[in-house]
């Protein structure tokens, strides 16, 4: 794990005045992934087929009920970013958001995936509007509490340090929990919470664990568990590094709608921050695609058992480990965008390889002991250059707020991380309303179905919307990020800039209390 290593070279080495962030720092920093990595496995993961073939709501109010935490998130994220930065507490500006979001977070989590029995008891179809109302309320509720503790942890890491080495490998030890935390969940709920075969109470019918609703709540528990743990661990571990992170200012206007508007817009002003957002919105509306159908193409396209199915979180975790490593070495030899562009892209193309495959006839048979290894081998090749891909963009945010204080003289972290966060739940969000109307109107996936039963129609459209359908926001995302022109060159322009800068500001600071001591 070469980023983590705290052996530095003397161009790595610290601004004199900024605290070393040592192993601890880092790996506290990073642990706070996995709050949000277990949320996102749940909410990403298991929504689909929790309501539609569990207990039967309809794809498309599924997918519109998610849609719904977007009117949420317009509104929480960036809210919640300028009340970051402009927190003023003998905690800092992000710690607080950190101990308070855990508890509320942790119980919309468990009541997303613990509806009351009248709406859900019974073989027949259950209420709809009922069971749309409760999801969409717990889910618009949830995407807030956890944008209460996201986004002042994201604009953390872009605080902690201003080294742009070091802040990729801040980011890198977040990306390496959220991805280790991805696959260990994975593989304790589908190798113990879903594992074997059981008759579901509602119907009788003999089903995978992942299609029994009695096997939901020991798993949300323990995922509740798991969120507070962490996020308290990752507050507590940085807890040493605030009085050396950025005040707030004393002197500040009172945030009025009109400000509030003008934040906002003024974060767009800056050309490479909007190539960034614009190209996040459409790849996270393919990752909502792909979030939502997974499952689904794990349980019916693929016909792959709970026992086979928590191998990929293993799989992907060594190569998502790799990639996220490997990261920062390789934006040190190639730059940023370069590292970006090429991870993404094969991203983009291990996302949909083995379903293409199987559409042009080139795949194994389901049941062929061929078939397992070929789609853990894809699997691997998507997480290592996802990991690379993501280490590459959170740090060229980081890059975008140094050019943006440069320009305006603001430092706001809170601000650019939540705008990300918003595009990332909105665009996702998005993704998952798309996937919920084409499988409800497209590829007609019937409720409760058992697998080994949907007819071959069926899966010839649900292979089309996973490949082809899928990949075409992903496409139009790569052309957007190629217009992003903030160099390594240009960035170390700007930090020397802002260095001299605030050394003026320093020493004139000093002058004006030496003239007034005298």
């Amino acid at each position: 794990m070469c980023t983590l290593k705290m052996d530095e070279t003397p161009d790595d080495k610290p601004d004199q005045g900024e605290r070393a962030i040592s192993l601890g720092g880092k790996l506290a920093f990073g642990v706070g992934a996995t709050g949000e990595a277990v949320f996102l496995s749940l909410f990403n993961g298991f929504i689909v087929i929790y309501y539609n073939q569990v207990i039967g709501l309809a794809n498309d109010l599924i997918g519109t009920a998610v849609m719904l935490s977007l009117i949420g998130d317009a509104i929480t994220d960036p809210v919640v970013g300028i009340m970051s930065d402009r927190w003023r507490s003998r905690f800092g500006r992000r710690h607080p958001f950190l101990l308070a979001a855990p508890i509320p977070l942790v119980l919309t989590m468990y009541c997303i995936f613990q509806p009351p029995a009248a709406l859900t008891a019974g073989p027949d179809v259950p209420p709809q509007t009922l069971l749309f109302c409760w999801l969409a309320c717990w889910t618009i509720l949830s995407r807030f509490f956890l944008t209460l503790y996201q986004v002042p942890h994201l604009a953390l890491g872009g605080e902690l340090t201003k080294d742009q080495n070091h802040r990729s490998q801040l980011f890198s030890a977040n990306i390496v929990f959220n991805f280790v935390t991805l696959a260990v969940f994975a593989f304790v709920a589908w190798g113990y919470f879903f594992a074997g075969q059981r008759v579901r109470a509602t119907d009788g019918e003999l089903v995978p664990g992942q299609l029994d609703p009695a096997s939901y709540g020991p798993l949300v528990l323990t995922a509740c568990a798991v969120v507070m743990v962490t996020i308290w661990t990752s507050a507590a571990g940085t807890w040493k590094y605030i009085p050396n992170l950025s005040k707030a200012p004393s002197n500040q206007e009172r945030m009025t709608p009109i400000r509030f508007l003008k934040a906002i817009g003024g974060t767009l002003k800056n050309p490479n921050y909007l190539v960034l957002l614009l190209g996040f919105f459409f790849f996270m509306i393919t990752s909502g695609i792909y979030d939502t159908l997974e499952v689904l193409l794990y349980t019916h396209y693929w016909q792959l058992k709970p026992e086979q199915i928590k191998w990929f979180g293993l799989a992907s975790a060594p190569a998502a480990l790799a990639g996220a490593v490997l990261s920062p070495l390789l934006m040190r030899k190639f730059d940023r965008k370069p590292v970006m562009l090429t991870s993404l892209l094969g991203t983009l193309i291990f996302a949909q390889l083995t379903v293409d495959l199987r559409l042009m006839g080139l795949m194994f048979e389901n049941g062929n002991p061929a078939l397992l290894p070929i789609l853990l081998m894809n699997r691997a090749g998507f997480a290592f250059t996802l990991g690379v891909g993501a280490v590459a963009v959170l740090s060229m945010i980081g890059d975008v707020i140094d050019d943006n204080e440069l320009k305006t003289g603001n430092r706001e972290e809170g601000l650019f991380y939540s705008a990300r966060a918003f595009f990332a739940k909105a665009s996702g969000s998005f993704g998952h309303f798309i996937a919920g109307i084409v499988l409800e109107h497209y590829v007609r996936m019937p409720t409760k179905a058992v697998p080994g039963q949907l007819g071959g129609d069926t899966m010839l459209r649900l292979g089309i919307c996973a490949g082809p359908i899928m990949a075409i926001a992903g496409i139009i995302s790569l052309f957007i990020y190629s217009r992003y022109n903030l160099s390594r060159e240009r960035h170390q322009e700007i930090t020397q800039l802002l260095k001299q800068r605030n050394a003026a500001v320093e020493q004139h600071s000093e002058d004006i209390g030496g003239d007034v001591n005298d």
